[in-house]
């Protein structure tokens, strides 16, 4: 949950949440993820808040923004990085 009184910025925690939902697969590749509007409502912040942390993922690589269609999980960028390392039937390793 978002800690609005500790030193971390929220937007980060914001985003931190939303990058946990991508690795969980809650949020798959090449998928909408929610607007700025819809963050704001969910976590109770302004919607500039939501804004920064949508921004902060764009950076980060995990979403990308198509103008007039929204923010969309980006898609992996490397075939490896969907392989189980700890797999040894695993052709990546």
């Amino acid at each position: 949950m978002i800690d609005l009184d500790g030193p971390t910025p929220i937007y980060l925690q914001i985003a931190d949440a939303i990058a946990q939902r991508i690795r969980d697969g809650v949020y798959q590749p090449n998928r909408r993820v929610p607007s700025a509007t819809a963050l704001a409502a969910e976590f109770g912040v302004s919607r500039r808040t939501a804004v920064e942390a949508l921004r902060e993922l764009r950076g980060r690589g995990l979403v990308i923004g198509v103008r007039g269609r929204g923010t969309f999980v980006a898609p992996p960028t490397d075939p490896e990085d969907t392989e189980d390392p700890e797999d040894p039937e695993d052709p990546g390793v």
